[in-house]
C-alpha cells in the first residue's frame, strides 16, 4: 500500500523510504525535526530538474511553505542552466544561484501554467507504461502467464489480441536487417517469421512452450535476449510508441468524443482526466460495454466538472471488467485521475510515475475532438524513442 500521508497536495510524512520519484525519497525532504511538507508539484518538478540534468542531486532543504528548494550539484553552472531552462517553460516561477546550489520555486499550485498536449500524450504514455512493465519499457517481455501468449513492449502487445504480429511486420518494413541482426540464429529468425503468421491458437501453444518460470511469467532463452534486442534498437523504439499512441491514442480520442457529446457543457481538459481514460483503453478497450451504465448515471448525477464525469465513466467500465480484475480497474484509474492512489476494495495500484500527473490542464485540449494530433504523435513518438523526454 502507498505509505504516504496526505494534507490537501502536500506530503506532511509517511514511510521515509517510499520513493515519491525515480530519484526522490520521502526521506529526502525531512527537515532536521523530523517533519515534511512539500507540495507534490515541487517534487514532480525536482524530478524533471532532475531529468535535464542528468546527473544526480542532492537536495539541501526546502521552504516552510513546501513551494521552495535548494539543490545543489556539480557543475553547478549546469544544474543553474537546467533550472533556468525549466523556468523558461514555466515549470519554476523562479530559479537563481544560491549558497552552494540553485534555489527553485514552483508556480502558485491553484494556478499553474498550461501543458502542450505533446506533453499530456507523453504522460500518459509513460504512466501507463509504467503499470504494464518494469525496467526498460522497450525491453520488456513476458511468457505466457494469462494466455495471451508472449507480451512485449511498453504497452504489452501480445498474441492473445492480435497485436503483436502486426508491430513486428511494421519493424520488418522499416528496417529488415536490424531486425534479422537481433537474432544470433538464422534459423530461429526463420522460424518466428513463421509464428508470427500462425492462427492465434497456435501462436498461443508455441510461445507457451518458450514460457518458463514462476507463473510461466518468464521466457526461455535464446528468445528472451532476442526480444530484449529488438528494445535496444532506436528506430523499433519510435515504432512502438507511434503504434501505441496511434491505436490506444485513437481508442481515446474516440472515447472522448463520446464523453463530449454525452456532456457538452463540461470541458475535457485536465492531464489527469486525459490520463484517466488513456489508462482505460489500453486496459479496456473502449467505453462501449458500459456506456448505458455511463448514460444512466450521468443523468441521474448531473455532473457538474470534468473530474465527476471522468469518474462515472472509469467506475462503471471498471464494473464491467470480470470479477477478478474489478477492483484493479477502478483502483488505476481512480489513482490516475487523484494523482495519488486510491484503494478499491483490497486493491490498490499505484507506479513510480504518479509523480508526473500534475495537476495541470493542457493547452488546445479540444484538439483531441476536433483536429489531427498525428504530428503529436509523431513527435512524442520520436522523443520517446530516442530516450528523451518533451515534459523537461
Amino acid at each position: 500500500m502507498w505509505t504516504v500521508d496526505w494534507q490537501g497536495g502536500f506530503v506532511v510524512g509517511g514511510d521515509g523510504n517510499r520513493r515519491l520519484t525515480p530519484s526522490f525519497r520521502l526521506k529526502e525532504f525531512r527537515k532536521p525535526d523530523g517533519s515534511v511538507r512539500v507540495h507534490r508539484e515541487l517534487v514532480s518538478a525536482l524530478q524533471l530538474l532532475r531529468d535535464r540534468f542528468g546527473k544526480s542531486l542532492s537536495l539541501k532543504g526546502t521552504n516552510a511553505d513546501g513551494l521552495t528548494a535548494i539543490v545543489a550539484g556539480e557543475p553547478a553552472a549546469e544544474l543553474l542552466a537546467a533550472a533556468e531552462a525549466l523556468r523558461d517553460r514555466r515549470v519554476f516561477e523562479s530559479a537563481s544561484p544560491d549558497d552552494g546550489g540553485v534555489r527553485v520555486s514552483i508556480p502558485n499550485p491553484d494556478s499553474l501554467p498550461l501543458i502542450d498536449l505533446e506533453q499530456a500524450l507523453e504522460t500518459a504514455f509513460s504512466v501507463t507504461a509504467a503499470f504494464e512493465t518494469a525496467g526498460d519499457k522497450f525491453q520488456q517481455i513476458t511468457g505466457n502467464f494469462d494466455g495471451a501468449g508472449l507480451s512485449f513492449g511498453p504497452a504489452q502487445v501480445n498474441f492473445g489480441t492480435g497485436t503483436l504480429p502486426p508491430l513486428f511486420k511494421k519493424f520488418m518494413a522499416a528496417d529488415e536487417a536490424a531486425l534479422r541482426a537481433c537474432f544470433t540464429d538464422p534459423d530461429d529468425y526463420d522460424e518466428w517469421r513463421g509464428v508470427m503468421n500462425l492462427p492465434i491458437p497456435k501462436q498461443i501453444e508455441w510461445a507457451d512452450s518458450i514460457s518458463t518460470g514462476r507463473g510461466r511469467h518468464d521466457v526461455v532463452e535464446p528468445w528472451k535476449g532476442y526480444f530484449r534486442a529488438v528494445g535496444r534498437v532506436e528506430r523499433f523504439r519510435a515504432i512502438m510508441v507511434e503504434s501505441i499512441l496511434s491505436d490506444y491514442g485513437g481508442k481515446m480520442l474516440r472515447a472522448l468524443k463520446k464523453l463530449q457529446v454525452l456532456k457538452p457543457d463540461v470541458q475535457i481538459d485536465h492531464l489527469r482526466c486525459i490520463c484517466s481514460l488513456y489508462d482505460l483503453v489500453v486496459q479496456q478497450g473502449s467505453l462501449d460495454k458500459a456506456w448505458d451504465a455511463i448514460t444512466e448515471r450521468v443523468g441521474r448525477e448531473n455532473p457538474q466538472d470534468q473530474f465527476a464525469l471522468m469518474r462515472i465513466a472509469v467506475e462503471e467500465r471498471g464494473r464491467k471488467a470480470s470479477a477478478e480484475w474489478q477492483d484493479d480497474a477502478c483502483s488505476r484509474r481512480l489513482g490516475i485521475l487523484n494523482g495519488v492512489p486510491e484503494t478499491v476494495g483490497e486493491r490498490q495500484r499505484a507506479n513510480i510515475n504518479f509523480y508526473m500527473l500534475r495537476d495541470v490542464r493542457i493547452q488546445d485540449a479540444r484538439e483531441l475532438t476536433s483536429g489531427d494530433v498525428t504530428d503529436e504523435f509523431a513527435r512524442v513518438s520520436q522523443a520517446l524513442g530516442t530516450g528523451k523526454t518533451l515534459l523537461a
